[in-house]
């Protein structure tokens, strides 16, 4: 069982620069083919100073400040019968290539479920562009407990 004090965890916020290169791998690797993410006169054609990054995007970014596995670490779960629950985002702001993004992530919720066969570990996490929120994330992740036990 997972100690319910770690609700209200935050990380330190830290600081990830958007590079174009990895943004276009990014890109290739989900078969995105929006131009504008990848072409800086695309972007600038559809009305962007540089280039934007796909929503998506922002998940490579967050796993650079603190990824699922550490959050998972500083809990004491182990990797296995861990699932990716699912993840939302809210864009306030376009995050672009070029851009330094602070990013910090929050230990929102812990539950168990089907009488604690799972834990659901609920995740935020907040990205700022210039002292300004841009976007939001909410992250679940499972925890199957009868594997995690074996």
């Amino acid at each position: 069982m997972i100690d319910r004090a770690h609700v209200g965890f935050t990380t330190a916020p830290s600081t990830v620069t958007v590079d174009a290169f990895r943004v276009r791998l990014f890109c290739r690797a989900t078969g995105e083919t929006d131009a504008a993410y990848v072409d800086e006169a695309a972007a600038r054609a559809v009305g962007h100073p540089r280039c934007p990054v796909p929503t998506t995007y922002l998940k490579v970014l967050e796993n650079e400040h603190f990824n699922a596995a550490s959050v998972l670490q500083h809990l004491g779960v182990p990797l296995r019968g861990v699932l990716h629950g699912e993840q939302s985002f809210d864009v306030r702001t376009p995050v672009r290539v070029g851009d330094e993004v602070e990013i910090e992530r929050r230990i929102v919720d812990i539950a168990d479920k089907k009488n604690g066969a799972l834990t659901v570990i609920t995740l935020d996490t907040r990205f700022r562009l210039r002292g300004a929120d841009a976007a939001t994330s909410r992250q679940t992740i499972v925890v199957r407990n009868t594997l995690a036990a074996t």
